[in-house]
C-alpha cells in the first residue's frame, strides 16, 4: 500500500510528523524526483548539513585530559605523580575546552559513513555526502547505538538539528549492515509498521500546526472505574493512550489514525466487507471515557486503499465518523482534505 505514495508527499508527511517546517521550507525539495526513499533522506541531508555547515556546527565544553609542559586547568596529581611526568617538566592536567566533537555531529558522521554504502543510493547524492564528510573530519567516528538518539537535547541554540537528527534515526532504524562485505543494505523504509508511525504522528503535528482554533493534543484517558468497588488488577487496564484530540470550549474530537491495507474485513467467504469491529470498539471505549463536559465524538481515519468512506454514525447519542484520507495524490488536495474533515467539530 504504502508503496503507491509519491515520495514527494512522505517528506511533507515528514516535515510535519518532526515538527520542522521551517527547515523544511529551506530544504526545497517538492519538484524533485526520487528513485526510493533513501535518495530522498540522502538529499535532505545534503541540503540540511549544507546549511548547518554555513551556520557552524553546534559545539559544547568537553572534559580533557593529557600531558602538559604547562598547566591548564587543573592538575592531576595523581596521575601525574604515577606517570613521574613532574621529573620531565610536564603536568597531567585536566580542562574543559569548546568543542565541535560532540553526540550531534558524530551521530550525523556515522549516519552519513552509512549511508554511502548503501548500494541503492543516487551516484550524485553519495559524492556530494562524501564532499560533506570532510567536513566532519575531527569529529569521532562512532558506532552508531539506539541510545544515542535518547541522549539528544534539544534547545534554542541547536533546535536546527531537529530535523537532521530525525532523518539519522530513521535511517538508523531501517538499516542492516552485513558483516562479511561490510556492505550497507536497508530494510524497507514503506512498510506498514513505520509508517503507520509517521502516519499517527503527521495527522497530529499537521493539526497542531494548521488550526489555530482549537486545542489539539494527545492525552491519555483514565478508566472511568466505580467508585467504592475495590478494583483487583486494575494496573492490568490498557492504557487509553488517543492519537489525535480536538477539542473547543463546546466540543471535542477523538481521533484514531489507523494505517490499515485494509480498513474493511470480511468474517466468512461470501459475506459483505465490514468496518474492523476492534477499532470501532476502541474508539467508543475512548468516547465513553473521556471526561470532556461537552458533546464528544470520535473518528477513525483510514489511507484510501480501494474504498472512499465518509461515514458517520450515532451510538447511544454519541457520533463516529469513518473517514479516508487519500495520500497518492497532491499534496494540495491531502491538506485540504485534513482541513475538511476537521470541520466536523
Amino acid at each position: 500500500m504504502a508503496n503507491e505514495i509519491p515520495i514527494r508527499n512522505i517528506y511533507y508527511m515528514l516535515s510535519y510528523a518532526y515538527d520542522v517546517l521551517k527547515e523544511g521550507e529551506n530544504v526545497k525539495l517538492a519538484d524533485e524526483v526520487f528513485e526510493n526513499i533513501y535518495d530522498l533522506f540522502g538529499k535532505i541531508l545534503v541540503n540540511g548539513l549544507g546549511l548547518l555547515i554555513k551556520r557552524g556546527f553546534n559545539r559544547e565544553y568537553i572534559n580533557l585530559s593529557e600531558e602538559l609542559p604547562l598547566l591548564r586547568g587543573k592538575i592531576d596529581i595523581n596521575e601525574t605523580l604515577k606517570r613521574q611526568n613532574h621529573i620531565v617538566g610536564k603536568l597531567n592536567c585536566e580542562y574543559d575546552e569548546l568543542s565541535s566533537n560532540v553526540l550531534f555531529n558524530q551521530i550525523i558522521k556515522a549516519s552519513i559513513t552509512n549511508l554511502v554504502k548503501y548500494k541503492g543510493i543516487d551516484k550524485q547524492i553519495r559524492e556530494k555526502l562524501m564532499n560533506i564528510n570532510r567536513y566532519f573530519q575531527d569529529i569521532d567516528l562512532i558506532q552508531l547505538q539506539k541510545q544515542h538518539f535518547s541522549r539528544i537535547r534539544y534547545h534554542r541554540n541547536n533546535r536546527f538539528y531537529r530535523l537532521i537528527i530525525d532523518i539519522c534515526e530513521l535511517l538508523f532504524d531501517e538499516i542492516l549492515v552485513s558483516s562479511q562485505k561490510g556492505e550497507t543494505i536497508f530494510k524497507d523504509f514503506i512498510r506498514d509498521g513505520r509508517m503507520a508511525a509517521l502516519y499517527e504522528k503527521f495527522i497530529l503535528n499537521f493539526y497542531k500546526k494548521e488550526l489555530s482554533e482549537v486545542q489539539v493534543y494527545s492525552p491519555i484517558f483514565q478508566w472511568d472505574k466505580d467508585s467504592g468497588f475495590e478494583h483487583v488488577g486494575a494496573s492490568f487496564l490498557p492504557i487509553m493512550r488517543t492519537d489525535i484530540v480536538l477539542q473547543n470550549e463546546k466540543e471535542q474530537l477523538i481521533m484514531d489514525a489507523k494505517y490499515y491495507s485494509n480498513a474493511l474485513q470480511v468474517r466468512n467467504v461470501g459475506d459483505t466487507k465490514k468496518l474492523i469491529s476492534g477499532n470501532l470498539y476502541q474508539i467508543y471505549t475512548y468516547i465513553n471515557n473521556s471526561t470532556f463536559t461537552g458533546n464528544k465524538s470520535g473518528m477513525l481515519i483510514y489511507p484510501v486503499v480501494d474504498t472512499d468512506m465518509d461515514f458517520v454514525y450515532s451510538i447511544q447519542g454519541k457520533k463516529i465518523y469513518v473517514k479516508t484520507l487519500n495520500l497518492n495524490t497532491s499534496w494540495e488536495n491531502i491538506h485540504h482534505r485534513l482541513i475538511d474533515i476537521a470541520k466536523v467539530i
